[in-house]
């Protein structure tokens, strides 16, 4: 039986997807306010039978006194408490710890035409480690999180006047320039802008011709989104200068004439010429050039925050640049589970006409590989691993631009500690004993273990078996192994194809 936690040593304090209860003689309500919570954002796990021994810091395993008929409450109370229900028979688990007994329950994220999720009539949302009643703009969010056609409406009183036309043309003659779309040279403007959903029927009202949703943020200009969309804003910052308070570039809608076209176009330019190491050496010391791959994740990054976003939230869209990392952060959660986003070719859309746009010019992924693009690109480039984090009101992704061991800079580690993170990279990642760390940083018994447990408090290593067959690694979730199995294949075929052409 595989478990969800490991409670042979220390438990994780609690998180957006972690939460323990005490429950050691009945069900208590706050139970069923977490799986609403769970199920209307990103899922998570429920023990029962963990108490917090210091507020904030510990929790230990006090157990479940009558399990089964914890359980037979559990199963006969759930239809009449909960809307709609994810846990299924196999979601449930009883769980003995030496004398005690816990109850793991594994909660996914409900179908988005299911939520949102009542609990006793009433809506919860996960914000952080807390369950918390949703206000109104998120009960607005959790429906509008059923829709996948949130661009496809026709808008009353816009016209193509309405559309930055110097913007329509440029992409008109991108899509000319491919093979696929040369017909487009005949279409005059209005037909052109018909063809490819910018201008539809109003199936709903009228059946006159008008601007869609989708249509206006792409091309629009942008005093004219601003009207139907207040909270619009799209923002890039540089952030990369520690002598600049705030950030040293900004492109913003706010200063500029911008919609999601030419934001599109003008981070895109800036964006990629930020990557400053394009090569790495091979095993043969060649240059293997690495900087297509970081391009290409980067696009898709920032495709991925328009195409999916919510415009009718008020979270900001932002592209940050800092020092160690990019970040993409975009209203809404994601409509795919995030610990599928880089394992994934299944993809889902709340703007199909805006993610129309982008395919159309060569520039989206709609077979949904665009996860597996960036990370992909972060092995090939030895960088960290990218990391993508959702709730009901954003969803936020990091692009690490360096390694493991360089992207805790700012915190609190030492020199040994170094040492120890570089004895395990050089491993190749691989989980390293206490005495093959002794060996390769050449520290004492007593400095490895202190570093040890510094690295293991921070969560920046894990532990894994217990006694003589101690292991110390990298955390790889579940999702991060499945990605790394995923781009396997691919790296063969690069592999080989750099071999085939390099230099006899």
């Amino acid at each position: 039986m595989k478990l969800l936690m490991n409670y042979s040593k220390q438990l994780p304090i609690e998180n957006e997807h972690r939460e323990y209860k005490q429950n050691t003689k009945g069900l208590t309500k706050d139970l069923w306010e977490t799986i609403s919570a769970f199920e209307n954002t990103d899922g998570g796990t429920i023990i029962l039978g963990v108490t917090e021994i210091e507020k904030n810091s510990k929790f230990g395993i006090t157990g479940v006194t009558d399990p089964q008929n914890t359980l037979d409450i559990f199963w006969s109370s759930i239809d009449d408490i909960i809307s709609y229900k994810t846990i299924q028979n196999d979601d449930v688990k009883i769980v003995k710890i030496n004398e005690a007994t816990v109850i793991e329950i594994h909660v996914d994220s409900a179908p988005d035409n299911k939520k949102p999720v009542y609990s006793h009539g009433k809506i919860f949302v996960r914000q952080g480690a807390t369950d918390c009643k949703a206000n109104r703009e998120q009960q607005a969010t959790l429906i509008r999180q059923s829709s996948d056609d949130l661009d496809t409406k026709v808008l009353k009183n816009y016209t193509i006047e309405d559309l930055n036309m110097a913007d329509v043309q440029k992409y008109k003659t991108l899509l000319e320039n491919r093979e696929h779309y040369k017909r487009y040279k005949e279409t005059d403007i209005q037909q052109f802008l018909i063809k490819i959903g910018v201008i539809s029927k109003n199936y709903e009202g009228d059946g006159k011709l008008g601007i869609t949703v989708g249509g206006l943020l792409f091309f629009g200009e942008n005093i004219a989104i601003l009207h139907a969309f207040p909270n619009f804003q799209l923002d890039y910052f540089d952030k990369t200068n520690p002598n600049e308070q705030r950030w040293s570039k900004r492109i913003s809608s706010i200063e500029e004439n911008l919609n999601i076209f030419s934001f599109f176009e003008k981070v895109t330019q800036t964006i990629t010429k930020t990557i400053s190491n394009p090569f790495k050496l091979d095993k043969d010391l060649r240059r293997v050039d690495t900087g297509g791959d970081m391009k290409v994740a980067l696009r898709e990054a920032l495709i991925n925050m328009l195409m999916h976003a919510d415009y009718y939230g008020n979270t900001p869209i932002k592209v940050e640049e800092n020092i160690n990392f990019y970040n993409f952060i975009n209203p809404g959660k994601m409509k795919i589970p995030s610990q599928d986003f880089f394992t994934t070719n299944n993809t889902k859309t709340r703007n199909p006409i805006i993610s129309k746009l982008f395919v159309q010019m060569g520039d989206g992924e709609r077979a949904g590989q665009g996860g597996e693009k960036i990370y992909e690109a972060a092995v090939t480039s030895d960088l960290r691993v990218p990391e993508i984090n959702t709730d009901i009101n954003k969803t936020d992704l990091r692009i690490w631009k360096v390694a493991y061991l360089n992207s805790f800079e700012g915190e609190n580690i030492d020199k040994n500690a170094q040492l120890i993170l570089k004895s395990i990279l050089m491993a190749g990642g691989s989980p390293r004993s206490h005495k093959e760390i002794e060996k390769d940083t050449e520290l004492s018994r007593a400095l490895v273990t202190n570093s040890l447990n510094t690295l293991l408090s921070k969560e920046i290593l894990v532990k894994y078996g217990n006694a003589r067959s101690t292991r110390y690694g990298i955390p790889s979730s579940s999702e991060q192994l499945m990605a790394q199995l995923q781009i396997i294949p691919s790296l063969i075929r690069k592999a080989y194809l750099a071999s085939k052409n390099a230099p006899q």
